[in-house]
């Protein structure tokens, strides 16, 4: 059982140098054609699948410098197995999918069955998470049981940079999703994938996580419902606070980890109609108890708010001149896409 949690492992960490390999492949071609409006669907893939098998050609010299040779041998004949190959094709074409409209950053982007998400080191918790909801993934399903997960610690992580259960015990916070759970009912495994610690973070209980936060989360999949298809990219935020003439950023620390308190959280939900007409959402709501007579979408903003805030672009991809509505709201610079 050890030997097969060590191949495990090692696949995992491959996977991920694979699919970092691959987005630096996929970003000079996503920047290249950026300003000529061709979009991910028009750019040929074929280069992105065969790099998997071009990385792991290479990989048994290095593994013999880390590890003995029996361990580098199995994981390279692991590695190299017709199935796998075949799995991390597949895994490149759904991370395409659920990054459609671009990465807010490159550092760190750890992908799981059904969400992609970027690790922040200092601050022990994800920089942003993306997914793609669609009909079939928030559907109930009985083969998918929400007890059946738990949440971990993720061990491709260095655990010097990994938050832990612990540093939340009695901390006065819950571990809130980011990628909700309610998101990926699928399967199990997806499920069970947003239970990792990678995609929590310390969230105020009682009238957020357990309420406005979760009645946000639901208005996702309402539109998934409505529309089939929805990109929701989701984050923290460290927003300045104002003392006189003074700003300065402050936040708590929780546990031995020293994990980051994030003094907001933001949403941001393009909903694309099955006529192909784009809708943005946007939101910003403080890691505080809100009050429950105020609806969500008293906590719209606009999307250059979150841009400001983060110091990266929501949904790159798409011209601000492309959403048919903004907030709810009729977009004065709406162009209709060829």
């Amino acid at each position: 059982n050890e030997y097969k949690s060590y191949l495990s492992f090692m696949y995992r960490k491959l996977a991920t140098a694979t699919i970092g390999l691959t987005s630096i492949f996929g970003v000079t071609k996503h920047l290249e054609n950026r300003n000529s409006g061709v979009s991910w669907d028009s750019i040929n893939k074929s280069d992105f699948y065969s790099l998997p098998t071009k990385f792991y050609e290479t990989s048994y010299s290095i593994f013999n410098k880390i590890f003995d040779v029996s361990q580098a041998k199995a994981v390279q004949e692991s590695v190299q197995s017709e199935s796998i190959r075949q799995g991390l094709a597949s895994k490149l074409e759904k991370r395409n999918e659920i990054m459609k409209y671009g990465y807010p950053t490159f550092d760190n982007v750890i992908q799981y069955d059904d969400h992609v998400l970027a690790y922040s080191n200092y601050f022990k918790g994800p920089l942003w998470v993306c997914e793609h909801l669609t009909l079939s993934r928030v559907t109930n399903n009985d083969n998918v049981n929400r007890q059946k997960s738990d949440f971990q610690s993720d061990n491709s992580v260095n655990s010097m940079f990994s938050s832990t259960n612990e540093d939340y015990y009695k901390s006065g916070y819950d571990r809130g999703h980011l990628a909700a759970a309610a998101n990926h009912r699928q399967s199990q495994i997806a499920m069970d994938d947003t239970f990792y610690l990678t995609n929590i973070c310390p969230q105020i209980g009682k009238g957020l996580n357990r309420s406005k936060w979760n009645a946000l989360e639901k208005r996702g999949r309402t539109l998934a419902r409505k529309h089939g298809s929805v990109h929701v990219l989701t984050g923290p935020m460290y927003l300045p606070m104002v003392s006189g003439n003074e700003r300065f950023v402050k936040f708590k620390l929780i546990g031995s980890s020293n994990v980051a308190v994030p003094t907001h959280f933001f949403k941001a939900m393009v909903s694309t109609t099955r006529n192909g007409e784009y809708h943005l959402e946007t939101y910003v709501m403080p890691n505080e108890e809100i009050r429950d007579d105020l609806p969500c979408s008293s906590f719209m903003v606009p999307k250059k708010a979150i841009e400001k805030g983060t110091g990266f672009l929501v949904f790159e991809m798409i011209s601000d001149a492309h959403y048919k509505t903004i907030n709810c709201s009729p977009n004065p610079l709406y162009k209709a896409r060829d």
